[in-house]
């Protein structure tokens, strides 16, 4: 990334946490925290911009020291709901951070507008995840395949990426439980406010195939780690629903 992007990029972050911090503590005003919210992701996509590159262990690396700067700086952990990439305008595969929350809203499809509007008075952040890339490049492979997340995490992240070496899929109640063995995605935030949000880095990469091949919105519950194996926990969203 180059020194003037950076600066942009950073300079972008801390105005927006400025103004939301103001719009949340004093003035209570929805307008300008949609305004503040609106700069902190367009900083974090100009750093995607300049950090893209072919190998998914690589991108966003750097980037996630500010990502977990605006989230601890918000103190706002909820849990991101995962979007196939049919849920945004863009076809991108993403990831909505809610901030404030709207009874009975339910999730359509979002314009990539940096920040997004949940209902009347709801709002959220949209971001980039690790998965945003993979789900690029394992569906322009043919990797993923539509209503079969076990067939599209074994495609995807073993045969084509070899991300991982082994998963298996279990139904639950409300979702799957997923396996995973031998990761070799590189650790991001992990032990941050961001993995509280998100996921562990292999666990949001996890959530993105899911959602892609079943398109529908998911989030991930819990993860237990024993040994070397990861057991990810993720809840399927009722279509169209929030």
């Amino acid at each position: 990334m180059s020194p003037m992007v950076s600066y942009i990029s950073i300079s972008l972050i801390l105005v927006g946490l400025v103004i939301i911090t103001i719009s949340l503590l004093a003035l209570y005003s929805s307008p300008i925290l949609i305004i503040g919210i609106s700069l902190i992701p367009l900083g974090l996509v100009l750093m995607w911009d300049e950090s893209s590159s072919n190998d998914p262990t690589i991108d966003l690396y750097n980037s996630w020291d500010n990502i977990v700067l605006m989230f601890e700086e918000l103190n706002i952990i909820r849990r991101a709901v995962y979007l196939p990439s049919g849920y945004i305008e863009s076809g991108q595969s993403m990831a909505l951070v809610p901030l404030t929350i709207a009874e009975g809203v339910r999730l359509t499809k979002l314009p990539l507008k940096l920040s997004v509007r949940l209902g009347i008075s709801g709002a959220g952040i949209l971001l980039f995840t690790p998965g945003t890339k993979v789900i690029n490049m394992c569906r322009d492979a043919g990797a993923i395949s539509v209503g079969n997340p076990q067939t599209s995490l074994t495609s995807c992240l073993i045969n084509h990426l070899a991300l991982i070496k082994r998963v298996s899929l279990q139904e639950t109640h409300d979702g799957f439980r997923i396996d995973i063995a031998g990761s070799r995605l590189r650790r991001m935030y992990e032990g941050t406010i961001v993995e509280k949000i998100l996921g562990s880095p292999i666990a949001s990469v996890v959530a993105s195939v899911v959602a892609e091949a079943l398109g529908t919105p998911v989030y991930i519950d819990r993860e237990e780690v024993m040994s070397n194996r990861r057991s990810i926990y993720i809840v399927r969203l009722p279509i169209g629903g929030g």
